[in-house]
């Protein structure tokens, strides 16, 4: 599923795109630092919320399960919880997501990454995906506020947290994201006006389930090959994640075939 996002931008992309909403004092990690985000270190990341009024808020990667008493466990536990199948939010009443399924919030990116194996590659390759003709979306998820514990002095906090919604990818994305367990899933991407309406207070169970069905077509989704996002390895100078980088002729092109299962790695 979905593990790594980009917010390559400036904060009037969300000011411009929901008029009115309050930010939040001491949004974290903003911006410089947040062309590569992912789940893996359970990052901090702005999300927008509607609290009685639309919020842009700072919230923690991956969903605190609460029915989990141990504290410590409740935080190792979030690795597993950042991101949520569309198909269980509705449908499955025994789920936690059913559960938060009024808890609905927006993850302001301009672009995520997804990983291809391609034959003939040591690794696999990212990469970056974004919505044609947008500079900026966002994609739906849902949060939870819980009362955790401080380790240190013991005291009660409050801690939002949130979970990305994925669904079975179109065409385009399965070919992207074509192995590993949880391959053909892509994010929940939307329309602007179906981005609005889901921070709608009126948002009924028989509307969210529209929207877990549509499709974002294969010809709206604009993606490129990047550098490594993950490798600890130092980047080549002047490479950063979100960048176009190419890998040589022989990376196979959408719509066209596998190169040849003999191809040299070119790591």
């Amino acid at each position: 599923m979905c593990r790594d996002i980009s917010f390559h931008s400036e904060i009037q992309i969300v000011t411009q795109d929901f008029k009115g909403i309050q930010l939040a004092p001491s949004l974290a990690h903003y911006p410089n630092d947040m062309v590569h985000v992912t789940c893996e270190v359970l990052p901090t990341h702005p999300i927008v919320v509607n609290r009685k009024a639309l919020v842009l808020a700072n919230m923690s990667w991956g969903v605190v399960n609460t029915w989990i008493d141990d504290p410590s466990e409740r935080q190792k536990q979030r690795s597993n919880m950042v991101n949520a199948r569309s198909e269980r939010i509705i449908d499955d009443k025994k789920s936690y997501w059913y559960r938060i399924r009024k808890n609905r919030c927006l993850i302001p990116v301009t672009g995520i990454y997804e990983h291809r194996e391609v034959k003939g590659f040591k690794n696999k390759i990212p990469y970056h995906i974004s919505l044609e003709g947008r500079k900026g979306f966002y994609v739906p998820a849902l949060y939870q506020v819980s009362q955790e514990v401080d380790q240190y002095t013991g005291d009660l906090y409050n801690f939002a947290s949130f979970t990305m919604i994925t669904r079975h990818a179109n065409e385009k994305m399965q070919w992207i994201h074509n192995s590993g367990d949880n391959k053909h899933r892509m994010p929940l991407f939307l329309t602007p006006e179906m981005e609005q309406a889901w921070v709608l207070d009126d948002l009924s169970d028989d509307d969210m389930d529209e929207f877990f069905h549509f499709e974002m077509p294969s010809d709206a989704i604009a993606h490129y090959p990047v550098y490594s996002i993950r490798s600890r390895k130092p980047k080549p100078e002047g490479i950063v994640p979100d960048a176009y980088y190419d890998w040589g002729k022989k990376l196979p092109v959408y719509g066209q075939e596998e190169p040849p299962a003999e191809q040299k790695s070119l790591f």
